[in-house]
């Protein structure tokens, strides 16, 4: 059995890898084809159906860096957590700004436009970049949550922390989606109070503890579990609704904050602690789980890479007639070619600790 490492939060891990990479597999034509096609539809499916990766992602680093069992110094988080990080995200926004610089043919490589081009590129997290700059900013208040979460009165100021995160982000964002009455009075008001410390992705780190750590009562947690897919294929359902309606493709109904894909993230989460984590592996499928689920950081920045290599040689999600199934086909084809060239890649120590 892996000491250092716990298998079901690394076999959550790795199906987050590869949720985030149905969810940019599925979103490849998302925008470009008739929406009431059926084409569009399985992409509006695959699209939502992944959307628990994010903040299952989340999740878990909340409860392995808000862990009772842990104990922070500064210095050790800088050097040791935020740093790496820090390393890996100034590599990687490098990287695709040459990758981009390269394929579009121009301008040429050390020129004074190549370098107001790559300045261009590197000041904005590329696509999937975003979540480094997220994470660290996480990082950097663990501590302050830390001591809050532990403290004498810690299951009490989770539950608050995650009540406002709530009501202030989750519940205000989805209502947003919805045509109500006053709901720009509503959201304003809102939004004049707005308190930053339980708004934003800290309240998906704050709840990811409070599963870990306490958990729920067993009847709300098979609510739960059972609630999670119906609302995250109502959210599926209603955005296929507003794009026929609107004539255009929309994914309003199960982004990140929505209380669709906020269910159906505490659900995935839910059954793999809860049920997942009872299977009985042996020692040799523990150490490959964990092995896998120690190369997804550097799946995830990678993937989007071969994504496009893959896209420029023929090979996307409308590759074959039949979506339903080309979608998955691409996704595992980029989660194996990703993992292949991370763990050659991670044979260098110095890639391992500071690009992957």
């Amino acid at each position: 059995m892996n000491k250092k490492r716990i298998t079901w939060i690394e076999l959550l891990r790795i199906a987050a890898c590869i949720g985030v990479i149905g969810i940019h597999a599925g979103s490849q034509h998302f925008r470009d084809v008739p929406v009431d096609t059926s084409v569009w539809q399985v992409s509006n499916f695959y699209h939502g159906i992944n959307r628990f990766a994010v903040a299952c992602f989340i999740m878990i680093s909340g409860s392995l860096y808000l862990s009772s069992k842990r104990t922070w110094d500064l210095k050790k988080l800088w050097m040791k957590n935020i740093l790496p990080v820090a390393s890996a995200y100034l590599f990687w926004q490098l990287f695709y700004g040459f990758y981009r610089i390269a394929v579009n043919g121009s301008p040429k490589i050390g020129s004074m436009e190549f370098f107001k081009k790559m300045m261009v590129y590197v000041s904005e997290p590329y696509f999937h970049l975003w979540y480094l700059p997220m994470l660290i900013g996480l990082l950097v208040i663990t501590p302050l949550i830390w001591e809050i979460v532990n403290s004498p009165r810690g299951k009490q100021w989770s539950q608050y922390m995650i009540l406002l995160f709530l009501i202030f982000q989750i519940f205000t964002y989805t209502a947003g989606r919805f045509d109500l009455p006053w709901k720009e009075h509503v959201q304003d008001l809102m939004n004049t109070v707005h308190p930053e410390l339980v708004t934003g992705y800290v309240g998906y780190f704050v709840l990811g503890h409070y599963l870990y750590e306490y958990g729920l009562p067993k009847k709300i947690e098979r609510m739960v579990c059972i609630l999670g897919p119906v609302m995250i294929l109502a959210g599926i359902w209603l955005c296929r609704r507003e794009s026929l309606a609107s004539g255009k493709a929309t994914q309003a109904f199960y982004e990140n904050y929505t209380i669709f894909a906020c269910i159906w993230s505490t659900a995935v989460f839910l059954f793999f602690k809860e049920y997942v984590s009872k299977i009985q592996w042996s020692e040799r499928m523990e150490k490959m789980i964990c092995s896998l689920g120690g190369c997804t950081f550097g799946i995830y920045l990678i993937h989007a890479f071969v994504r496009d290599v893959l896209y420029r040689n023929g090979i996307d999600s409308m590759m074959m007639r039949d979506t339903i199934l080309a979608i998955p086909f691409v996704m595992g084809l980029i989660f194996l070619i990703s993992w292949g060239i991370v763990f050659i890649a991670e044979k260098v120590p110095f890639i391992k600790k500071w690009i992957m």
